[in-house]
């Protein structure tokens, strides 16, 4: 299967033409299971989500990685030990959700599990990705005076002038809006297309230059826009045709503006 396209066909089956342990990252934000639309009805989402897992196991590479989108209950009471280690369940939180609830809690916030195949992951750049630390100074010092910190196991925990890591709960990286300048259509909104900011950080997370990212429900192809941008070679999958037209149209901005660039 050539890089840097988007294939239009059922994911499943276009899963069966990519090589085994060929793929460095798979960014999968496919069904939810919570929605109307035709793409969202799985039925069981776990089972699905169980079945996506095996598939991706095998195609990706010893060390290779894969997040996961769903909501909170996308992986319960499924085994997924024997394909894939889960490091993480990150928490996307989302404060501008209308919270209308009446009878319990809304929920304000996506999971993106973080799986690897093996026991750990070959690349992590925490360095591409850490955030401003927001922690006061005077605390700061006295957590990293402590023993454990000066003199021991702990010693590579301190302070960091680029920043920090991440950690599992991500509230910094907002949900597009009707107003966000890069949304697609109010079509698209919230259930199809995500900020390319949160791309870029799973993008520079865990691939490096000349990777090769899998996308298996590329929508309208942000996930493809933010490798394009950062260098990583990509695979796309989409069942709708104008979604595809969009992603097409977007990877030829991307490259217009590098072009543009050189010169």
């Amino acid at each position: 299967m050539d890089v840097n396209r988007v294939y239009q066909g059922d994911s499943l089956k276009l899963l069966d033409r990519i090589e085994d342990s060929s793929i460095e990252l798979v960014i999968c934000d496919g069904p939810f299971g919570v929605t109307n639309n035709d793409w969202d009805r799985v039925g069981s989402i776990q089972e699905f989500n169980l079945d996506l897992i095996r598939r991706f196991a095998d195609k990706l590479k010893d060390g290779g990685t894969l997040y996961l989108f769903g909501k909170p209950d996308c992986i319960d009471f499924i085994d997924y030990r024997p394909y894939l280690t889960l490091r993480s369940r990150i928490v996307w939180y989302q404060p501008s959700r209308l919270a209308q609830g009446r009878i319990s809690f809304t929920n304000n916030y996506d999971i993106l599990c973080y799986f690897v195949k093996g026991s750990r992951a070959t690349t992590f750049n925490l360095d591409e990705i850490r955030v401003p630390q927001l922690v006061e100074l005077e605390h700061r010092l006295r957590c990293e005076r402590v023993p454990s910190v000066t003199n021991g196991q702990y010693g590579k925990t301190k302070f960091n002038d680029l920043g920090k890591n991440p950690g599992d709960v991500w509230g910094d990286i907002k949900q597009l809006t009707y107003k966000s300048k890069e949304l697609v259509s109010r079509e698209v909104l919230n259930t199809i297309q995500k900020p390319i900011k949160l791309m870029e950080r799973l993008i520079k997370a865990s691939s490096n230059e000349g990777d090769l990212v899998l996308d298996p429900f590329c929508g309208v192809g942000t996930a493809l826009v933010a490798c394009e941008r950062l260098e990583r070679n990509y695979i796309g999958f989409e069942m709708n045709g104008e979604f595809i037209s969009e992603t097409r149209r977007r990877l030829k901005e991307v490259r217009s503006s590098r072009m543009e660039s050189l010169f």
